[in-house]
């Protein structure tokens, strides 16, 4: 593998033509300093609906179990600065995953960069084997993988905090290298708000038809199809499989 680095997002059901000024902006942070970089824009509607934030999880821990040493996640509506350093102005010894808090104060997994080390990988597949489970209620933040990945951090040494620049959600004054325009406050665009609002309407009516209508009868549902979309994507874009 040449470049041993991961850019990587994830912009489907709509996302990747909304959002498409801020995959340009995360590709081009790709090209100034080498860094390998995938977009992921297909299929492009998922049979996840919104709960397609879960390929985040899957598709890092394959990458880095591919060989990659470093894989930056950003969300589709995270817009990088020019100004943005390379990666390892961030990274710390024996630290190995990497987040910064949101508005409410709780880590946000909309910027997430994860170093290759036994301890991410078990930590990824953690946190992914509990998605089924119910999270406390100061970890919820209502649908997605954030709220896990909130409660499964507490306590644990090689997670640390980034500087707020990194994924600011809601200092407009910040002179920042990552304006991540999630559901806070940084989010205006009334065309933007409508747009989800859409988005998180019909992945409802989705989940409950594939609920209603399970592919592989004995099989946990939830599961195949996380497992279906995550491979599903990998025969798409072999780069985030590749040796």
């Amino acid at each position: 593998m040449e470049n041993k680095t991961l850019i990587l997002s994830i912009a489907l059901n709509g996302y990747q033509w909304i959002y498409n000024k801020e995959l340009k902006s995360h590709k081009q942070y790709a090209q100034k300093y080498g860094y390998a970089h995938q977009a992921v824009t297909r299929p492009y509607i998922s049979a996840l609906g919104v709960e397609c934030c879960w390929l985040k999880l899957t598709l890092m821990r394959t990458a880095l179990l591919s060989g990659y040493d470093t894989v930056l996640f950003l969300d589709a509506d995270a817009m990088v600065s020019p100004r943005c350093p390379p990666l390892i102005k961030a990274f710390q010894k024996n630290k190995y995953i990497y987040m910064a808090k949101g508005y409410s104060n709780r880590f946000n997994s909309g910027v997430l960069i994860a170093r290759n080390n036994v301890r991410t990988i078990e930590w990824l597949t953690r946190v992914i084997n509990a998605r089924l489970n119910k999270v406390q209620k100061e970890n919820d933040v209502g649908w997605g993988e954030n709220g896990h990945v909130i409660e499964l951090s507490k306590a644990i040494s090689f997670i640390v905090e980034l500087d707020q620049k990194w994924n600011n959600t809601f200092d407009y004054q910040l002179n920042d290298y990552i304006r991540h325009h999630n559901c806070g406050p940084m989010r205006t665009s009334f065309i933007k708000i409508f747009f989800h609002k859409v988005v998180f309407f019909l992945s409802a009516r989705i989940l409950a038809f594939i609920n209603r209508y399970p592919l592989n009868s004995g099989q946990k549902q939830v599961e195949n199809v996380l497992l279906h979309e995550t491979n599903k994507i990998l025969s798409i874009y072999p780069k985030l499989a590749r040796q």
